[in-house]
């Protein structure tokens, strides 16, 4: 079992900020909340699932935090908007966006129907959209803010089966430029993260293991990242350390494809 990289640092490069991330009930998104909130950020966590926001919280509280669930399906621009009032009621502010919510509808390209990448766009793409719509004017208000997205080593180099994730994940990193350059002078930075193979409760569930290891034979590392890795990554991107990084794509892959 995971124990998504809690007492691994004792940085706290996010004292008294307040960080959104969605997708945070499980796997990447929940290693993220719990790798800010060891650094001190206080953790809105935006989850479509109420019991699986719900127990992300009260893991960050029995480490301490201060964290708050909000139940929000990100492909719903309303709803995010509606959200993002709630949180700026709770917390007051927002200085850390990590959009991380996503799914995949796997298939052969002409097996899948238009209705297919639709679904999928909708929660990678605009989700992210809706997301940056809400939350970057809270963070031009305030002065300033960091945004990272959460694409995929997909998203520049395709896969077969994969073509509504991929080009899903392609679109993230397009939109994640363009905002990077748009909102430079706002000082938001915008970067993406583009993990490959991770263990996280998805793949361990859904990927045949005749394809894991078609990956992990041409990763130099040899093996799978766990999601605190990729949150560690997360975290960097979001903290000072980075304070001349935007418009990034950081691949966290173990050399997969490289």
């Amino acid at each position: 079992m995971q124990d998504h990289g809690r007492g691994k640092t004792t940085c706290r490069r996010f004292e008294d900020r307040v960080a959104v991330v969605t997708g945070a009930g499980q796997g990447i998104g929940l290693a993220t909340a719990v790798r800010l909130a060891a650094e001190g950020a206080k953790i809105a966590v935006v989850e479509r699932h109420e019991h699986t926001a719900i127990q992300a919280v009260h893991l960050l509280a029995d480490m301490g935090a201060t964290a708050a669930a909000f139940v929000a399906d990100v492909a719903n621009h309303g709803t995010v908007s509606e959200t993002a009032k709630k949180i700026l009621d709770t917390f007051g502010s927002v200085d850390v966006l990590v959009n991380n919510a996503g799914f995949d509808r796997p298939g052969g390209f002409l097996k899948m129907s238009p209705e297919d990448f639709t679904a999928v766009w909708s929660v990678h793409v605009l989700g992210t959209v809706h997301c940056c719509m809400n939350f970057a004017p809270i963070m031009i208000r305030k002065g300033g803010g960091c945004i990272v997205n959460v694409s995929s080593i997909y998203g520049r180099v395709g896969s077969k089966g994969e073509s509504a994730y991929s080009s899903a994940k392609a679109g993230i990193i397009g939109l994640t430029k363009s905002l990077a350059r748009e909102w430079g002078a706002r000082a938001i930075r915008v970067n993406a993260i583009l993990p490959g193979l991770t263990d996280t409760p998805t793949i361990r569930d859904v990927m045949l293991d005749k394809f894991k290891d078609t990956v992990l034979a041409d990763t130099p590392l040899g093996r799978m990242a766990d999601a605190s890795e990729i949150a560690a990554a997360i975290a960097f991107l979001a903290s000072e350390d980075a304070s001349f990084v935007t418009g990034a794509t950081l691949e966290v892959t173990g050399g997969w494809n490289m």
